[in-house]
């Protein structure tokens, strides 16, 4: 003869005490999906990338440590070459030619050779947020092979919607004391407000 909690377990029937599992445990909020960035490496003139993928990567991890008090993830999702024309970017042209490599719904970042400053050609930039002068949606990074460690993150200030600073040592000044690099506060606000809005929009695919 069946126990009574036998009998219990085979007809499904479980009552609120003893054969109930303990409470569950309440699910903590889902981690927010990471920004999903695709590197394109443009080719030197014997064919190899103007930079290795380490020196790509470390550029990335700045970005990442600098982003994180924002709750702002990125990722890496996919790295290719660009043909060597796109090498040293002289013009606006240039910079706008660069549109025709981008891949829809992700953050691409372009590392060319050189850089040229459009509005003082004697100068070379490091980074540039451009966009595309016809179709001001398509837009990009472009980041020159001599650029310092903290570029990238410049650079994503720019696309999140920031402006330049005037402080010393802010990520988005172009003054640096040696002291660590950081976004303010209000920076740290538009960039999680313009990340609501590029995922509310489904502008960019989670990585």
């Amino acid at each position: 003869m069946l126990s009574r909690r036998a009998f219990l377990a085979a007809a499904g029937v479980f009552s609120a005490g003893a054969f109930s599992p303990g409470p569950a445990r309440a699910a903590g909020p889902a981690p927010a999906p990471a920004f999903p960035l695709s590197i394109a490496v443009a080719e030197g003139e014997a064919g190899a990338p103007v930079r290795d993928e380490a020196w790509v990567d470390a550029q990335i991890a700045e970005a990442v440590r600098l982003f994180a008090p924002a709750g702002v993830a990125l990722r890496k999702v996919g790295s290719r070459a660009l043909p060597s024309r796109f090498a040293k970017i002289e013009t606006r042209a240039d910079r706008d030619a660069l549109a025709d490599a981008i891949e829809a719904r992700r953050i691409n970042v372009m590392v060319v050779a050189s850089l040229r400053d459009v509005d003082d050609p004697g100068r070379f930039r490091m980074g540039v947020h451009w966009r595309h002068r016809a179709t001001p949606d398509r837009r990009f990074v472009i980041l020159a092979a001599h650029a310092a460690p903290t570029v990238l993150a410049h650079e994503l200030g720019h696309y999140f919607g920031l402006g330049h600073s005037g402080t010393a040592d802010n990520v988005m000044s172009y003054v640096r004391t040696g002291a660590p690099v950081s976004f303010d506060a209000a920076q740290l606000e538009k960039i999680r407000s313009s990340a609501r809005r590029y995922t509310a929009g489904k502008q960019l695919d989670p990585a």
